[in-house]
C-alpha cells in the first residue's frame, strides 16, 4: 500500500484494481479502496481528480456506443470554462483510455492531432437520434432526411446547403471551420457533394463529418461506417479520410472505405487513382504501417489480429451496394446477412452458425423487398427462411 502514497492522479487512473474500484466490478478492489480512501485523506485531491477525470469520460463499460464516443468528443472539445482542466491535460488522460475505445477514432484523432491547424469540433445541441436520418449543421440545427436516399450538395463556400431540392444557408465563422455531420441510420443511404466537388455516397448506418468548406491547406473527413469517395483531384492538397483504424490519403481517387465499428474487419478498394493507407500496427497507441494501393486492389484489416494483407479483387463486387445492388463472390452468409440487416433495417436471425458459412456467390438485387432477396439467397443455398410477429426474419436449416 506505501506506493500509492505517491501516486498522481495519472497513476491511480493506470493503475488496474483502482480502475475496478471505479467500475465497481471487484469486490476485493472495492473493499480496499475504501478503505484507503478512508485511512489517507492525505491522497483526497489526487483521488477527487482522479474520479472526476473518470467521470467525464464516462467508461461504464467497454463497449460505448456512437453516441456515447461523439458526447465524450463533444466534451472534450466544449469543456466548460469553470472546469480546472485544460484541454491539454484532458488529452493527456484520454490516453489512458483510449484503447477502451471500440470507436476510438474520434478520441484517437484528437489526441494525436492537439496540434494541427484544424481540429473537428460540433456545436452542442439535444442528444441525437441515431435512428433518424439527418444532417446536423455547426450551430447544433437537425436537418431531418426524409427520402430514403437522400441528396446533399454544398456550393463551393459552404454556406449554401441543397438538401433533397430545398435549400439550406448556414452562417460561416471566420475563426474557425464550419463542421457538419450526416447521420445514415440502418435503411437508409444518402450522396454528398462537398464543396471541393468531392462526392461521397454513405452506406447504411454510417456517419460523415466533414467542414462545410476546406481550408486552403486541409481536405479531411471522419469516417464511421461504409462510403464510397469520387475525390475531386487537388495535386496541391490531398483529401485524408480518418476511420478508427486507418487514414486514407488520396489526391483524386474512387474508392470505398468499410469502417463498421461492430465488424471484425476494416477495408479499403480502389477503384481509380492511387491510395496511401496508414494503419496502427497493434492498436491505437503504437506504431503505423504504410502502404499504397493501385486499382483493382483491396486492404483487408483484422481488427483483432491486426493481420492485414493486400489482394487483387473484382471492384464491383464491393463497390455495387451505391447502385443497389450486391454482388457476391464466395461470401459467407453470415456476412450477407449482415450487409441485409444494415440495408433494409431488419434483423435476420440465422438458428445454426453452420449455416452462416455457407458460401454464396451472385448478383442480389436490393431494389426490391428483403422477401425477394432472402428468395434468391434460398435458391443459392439449402436454407429456409421466415417471419416472426414482431418483423424479424430467421433462416434455418431445410425440414
Amino acid at each position: 500500500m506505501n506506493k500509492y502514497k505517491l501516486y498522481s492522479s495519472t497513476d491511480f487512473l493506470n493503475d488496474d484494481s483502482f480502475v475496478k474500484w471505479l467500475l465497481k466490478s471487484d469486490h476485493d478492489a472495492e473493499m480496499f479502496w475504501d478503505t484507503f480512501v478512508e485511512d489517507h485523506p492525505e491522497k483526497k485531491n489526487e483521488i477527487e481528480e482522479a474520479v472526476e477525470i473518470y467521470n467525464h469520460f464516462k467508461f461504464t463499460r467497454e463497449d460505448l456506443s456512437l453516441e456515447e464516443v461523439f458526447a465524450i468528443w463533444n466534451n472534450v472539445k466544449h469543456k466548460s470554462v469553470e472546469k480546472r482542466f485544460s484541454f491539454l491535460t484532458v488529452l493527456k488522460y484520454a490516453a489512458v483510455f483510449v484503447l477502451v475505445f471500440t470507436t476510438g477514432a474520434l478520441s484517437y484523432y484528437l489526441y494525436n492531432n492537439a496540434t494541427e491547424e484544424t481540429e473537428f469540433t460540433i456545436a452542442e445541441n439535444k442528444p441525437l437520434n441515431f435512428n433518424e436520418a439527418q444532417i446536423i449543421l455547426s450551430d447544433g440545427k437537425s436537418v431531418p432526411l426524409n427520402s430514403k436516399e437522400s441528396e446533399i450538395k454544398y456550393d463551393a463556400t459552404g454556406e449554401q446547403v441543397i438538401i433533397d431540392n430545398d435549400t439550406i444557408r448556414q452562417a460561416k465563422k471566420e475563426a474557425e471551420p464550419t463542421i457538419n455531420r450526416v447521420v445514415i441510420p440502418y435503411g437508409k443511404s444518402s450522396q454528398v457533394t462537398l464543396s471541393d466537388g468531392t462526392q461521397v455516397w454513405l452506406n447504411a448506418g454510417s456517419q460523415l463529418v466533414y467542414p462545410s468548406v476546406f481550408k486552403e491547406r486541409q481536405r479531411e473527413v471522419l469516417l464511421i461506417g461504409e462510403a464510397y469517395f469520387n475525390v475531386a483531384h487537388n495535386a496541391k492538397v490531398p483529401f485524408v479520410v480518418r476511420t478508427e483504424h486507418a487514414d486514407i490519403e488520396v489526391l483524386g481517387t474512387s474508392f470505398d472505405v468499410l469502417a463498421y465499428p461492430d465488424d471484425k474487419m476494416f477495408q479499403t478498394i480502389l477503384v481509380t487513382g492511387s491510395v496511401s493507407i496508414e494503419t496502427k500496427s497493434k492498436g491505437l497507441l503504437s506504431g503505423k504501417n504504410k502502404m499504397v494501393l493501385v486499382p483493382n486492389q483491396m486492404f483487408y484489416l483484422d481488427k483483432e489480429s491486426g493481420v492485414n494483407y493486400v489482394n487483387n479483387v473484382d471492384v464491383a463486387t464491393y463497390t455495387s451496394w451505391k447502385e443497389g445492388m450486391f454482388n457476391c463472390d464466395k461470401l459467407d452468409l453470415s456476412r450477407v446477412v449482415r450487409r441485409l440487416e444494415r440495408y433494409y433495417n431488419k434483423q435476420i436471425h440465422i438458428k445454426d452458425p453452420l449455416i452462416g458459412t455457407y458460401k454464396i456467390s451472385g448478383k442480389l438485387d436490393l431494389k426490391g423487398d428483403i422477401s425477394e432477396v432472402l428468395d434468391v439467397i434460398q435458391s443459392f443455398v439449402p436454407i429456409d427462411w421466415g417471419k416472426q410477429q414482431n418483423g424479424d426474419y430467421f433462416i434455418v436449416k431445410p425440414y
